[in-house]
This record gives C-alpha cells, sequence and structure tokens, in this order.
C-alpha cells in the first residue's frame, strides 16, 4: 500500500466527514450511554475552523483519504507544574477497511516529527479505556499512561 501524508485541505471535508462519523460509530459502541449518532456533529464551518486552529493530516492511497490526525501545539504555564511545550493529539482516526496496516503509524510518526519540528517536550492525548487496539498501538509507541480519570454516574432516578 502506497501512503502519502499531507496536511488536510477544505477539499477533503467530505472525505475527513466520513472518517469522523467512523469514529463516533465506534465510539457509540464502546460508550452508548455517552456517545450518540449524529450525521450533524462535524459540519463544515467546524471542519474550517479546525483547518485554522489546530493542525490537520491525511493519510492518502492515492484515491482516497484513508486515515487523520488532528493535533494542537501549546504551551503549558501554570504555578503547579514546571512549563512545558506540548502536542495534543486530539483525534486519530484511520479508515475500518485499513486499520492494522500502519497507517495509524505513519500519521502518529508525522505528530513526533512536528513534536521534534517545533521544540515540543512531550505529546500527549486521552483514550478510551475500552479502545483496547488504540491502547495497544500507542504503548508500542512508547506512550505510557500519565493519569486516569474517573466517573461515578448518578442515578437521575432515584
Amino acid at each position: 500500500m502506497d501512503i502519502t501524508i499531507r496536511p488536510a485541505v477544505k477539499e477533503d471535508y467530505l472525505s475527513v466527514k466520513n472518517l469522523m462519523i467512523q469514529s463516533l460509530q465506534h465510539h457509540s459502541e464502546l460508550r452508548p450511554d455517552t456517545y450518540r449518532l449524529s450525521e450533524e456533529f462535524f459540519g463544515i464551518e467546524e471542519y474550517v475552523e479546525t483547518l485554522e486552529k489546530a493542525h490537520m493530516l491525511v493519510a492518502t492511497d492515492k484515491e482516497n483519504i484513508i486515515g487523520l490526525v488532528s493535533y494542537s501545539i501549546g504551551e503549558i504555564i501554570a504555578a503547579s507544574v514546571y512549563p512545558f511545550r506540548r502536542i495534543m493529539v486530539d483525534e486519530l482516526v484511520v479508515d475500518r477497511n485499513c486499520r492494522r496496516t500502519g497507517v495509524a503509524t505513519m500519521l502518529m510518526s508525522s505528530v513526533h516529527q512536528a513534536a521534534k519540528d517545533n521544540n515540543a517536550d512531550r505529546i500527549q492525548l486521552f483514550v478510551n479505556r475500552m479502545n483496547t487496539s488504540a491502547i495497544e498501538l500507542y504503548e508500542k509507541q512508547g506512550f505510557v499512561p500519565e493519569m486516569i480519570r474517573m466517573e461515578y454516574i448518578l442515578d437521575k432516578e432515584g
């Protein structure tokens, strides 16, 4: 498979939206109590805003967009932590028909290069604990758990 990684452009919207819908479907299967399927969730305005405010790369196989990663670059400065520069990965999605073919690894390699190019100290991301295939991918790339977010779902009927 001959894969190219390039910056996303406005004309990629429909292909990117398709990938985002696949991601939402996957997350709604993992957490149906939290995620709901909606065709309206990723409009063209939100896409254009993402392109303006963050970085988005797409993976293509010459004909189709088969994956994407979006991330932001920023500095964390707070009294309680030592300052650091980070890349925060917001989305990593690979077309369901192309998973486990190295596309996600290629996209994340591009993020690692962006981190080096931008003098980032670290790359951070959130992953659902039920998304074991994503956790496995990140661990293979050297990611380690930093913190655990916990929730308690209140009984609205009691």
